[in-house]
């Protein structure tokens, strides 16, 4: 037996920790990701037992749950639940070296270089599974909810997905989604935008005939997307305007406010810093953010800080795109990486690949997501259900839509030289995301 001095046992621990722990470890940037298969529960009657946006006012949810678009025996909950599982297999490959050498191999289809920052990219899924495995539940969609909702039994405040995703305090969402095409749409992949505050205060003074039209008419935020048939892009995007300041739709005329139709306080729906005081509600009907009217309404509190800061402005308005901030920068580079992927690495492979549609001008309304996160939102309708094309690439070439969005979102992070080609309609741009001016405002979502 050997008798270590006191002096060598502990160059001897030292010695042992550090041939034991990687010195990169702490050295490696992590980066933290969401990715998000859209909806996953069901459309179930009764609406008081099964639905979504559950009001703390009126005790009751406000919507039906929302479960996605589907054609013949293709639904959107599957489709998007194992490509989401696929991005989340690859991006977990850059938490190990082995992995990582795999995760460079797929760097190579895309860029020049051939050396690559080593980063880990932490992702999360929301949802692994669907009411489709649990169908005899006496709440199918417990799992799935967007809002925070009460349990059934208990009465206690459950977590919905917005408050169990800015939970994990991430940097980027991706959440993925299908539509349904209409007659003589061509299929294809468009971004889903929110705009911030200054755009809605502009909307709100054409609601008050304080200003004119045209200023949004003639600008990116125009084509609204119509949700009230017979009414106009202008009149719906009022009617949004409401429901994000008070929770209450417009009439048609955007200037009165119609108490029949409440899309609830959802600032307050969701588990996080910017919700109000517990005894907000005694605040309803008067005057200021929980006033009914128009003309007594004002934008004060937490929430509407953090609404006029600079950080939404940069996430929501604005950037690369020319409109829609980062947010909007970080979708469309993701869908330029998918538009370039598939004919790169199905090129390599010498196999056929689909032809795919094109980029769609963005669906802009008050979605929820990109406004109830403290993260950029890639929010991205990456197909249409009813379009055996795009079905195709995202079914049968899932793996390669997956590494290009997982090759695309290190992309954002760290930044990418990607190999032009000419002939393909879209190339990355290859640029990151200005992380460092956001400071702590992932972080400071709880």
């Amino acid at each position: 037996m050997v008798i270590l001095s006191s002096l060598h046992f502990h160059k001897f621990i030292f010695f042992l920790f550090f041939v034991s722990v990687p010195f990169s470890l702490g050295a490696v940037p992590v980066f933290r990701i969401v990715v998000d298969p859209g909806h996953g529960g069901v459309a179930k009657d009764p609406k008081v037992q099964h639905g979504d946006k559950y009001d703390s006012v009126t005790q009751t949810y406000l919507e039906t749950y929302k479960q996605g678009t589907e054609h013949g025996n293709v639904t959107e909950r599957k489709v998007v639940l194992d490509l989401a599982k696929e991005v989340h297999r690859i991006l977990k490959l850059t938490e190990t070296d082995v992995g990582w050498k795999e995760f460079e191999g797929y760097l190579k289809l895309f860029s020049k270089k051939s050396d690559f920052q080593r980063v880990i990219l932490e992702s999360k899924l929301t949802r692994e599974s669907s009411f489709d495995d649990d169908p005899t539940s006496d709440d199918p969609n417990a799992a799935y909810r967007l809002y925070d909702f009460p349990d059934p039994k208990t009465g206690v405040r459950r977590k919905g997905r917005l408050s169990k995703i800015n939970e994990q305090k991430p940097q980027l969402v991706l959440s993925l989604h299908l539509n349904p095409a209409s007659k003589g749409q061509t299929g294809g992949m468009g971004a889903v935008l929110t705009p911030g505050y200054k755009t809605f205060a502009k909307l709100k003074k054409i609601s008050d005939k304080k200003s004119s039209p045209n200023g949004f008419t003639n600008g990116p935020w125009s084509e609204w997307l119509i949700f009230q048939s017979g009414w106009s892009k202008l009149e719906n995007a009022i009617a949004d305007t409401w429901i994000y300041f008070h929770g209450y739709w417009s009439k048609k005329n955007g200037k009165d406010t119609d108490l029949t139709k409440f899309e609830g306080y959802r600032q307050n729906m969701v588990s996080w810093r910017y919700a109000d005081d517990a005894n907000w509600e005694k605040q309803i009907g008067k005057q200021g953010p929980y006033a009914k009217d128009h003309e007594s309404f004002s934008e004060t509190g937490k929430f509407w800080e953090r609404e006029k800061g600079k950080k939404e402005e940069w996430r929501r308005e604005g950037g690369k795109e020319g409109f829609g901030g980062d947010n909007h920068y970080v979708t469309k580079e993701l869908m330029r990486f998918v538009q370039y992927g598939l004919p790169v690495q199905l090129k390599e492979k010498n196999s056929p690949y689909p032809e795919l549609g094109p980029i769609q001008k963005p669906y802009i309304s008050t979605y929820s997501l990109p406004t109830y996160t403290n993260a950029l939102c890639a929010f991205i309708e990456i197909g249409y259900v009813n379009r055996s094309r795009d079905v195709k690439y995202l079914t049968q070439n899932k793996k390669e839509t997956a590494i290009s969005l997982a090759v695309g979102i290190y992309s954002l992070f760290v930044g990418l030289d990607v190999k032009k080609i000419p002939s393909l309609p879209y190339n990355p741009k290859g640029k990151k995301v200005n992380l460092e001016r956001y400071e702590t405002y992932f972080d400071d979502v709880l």
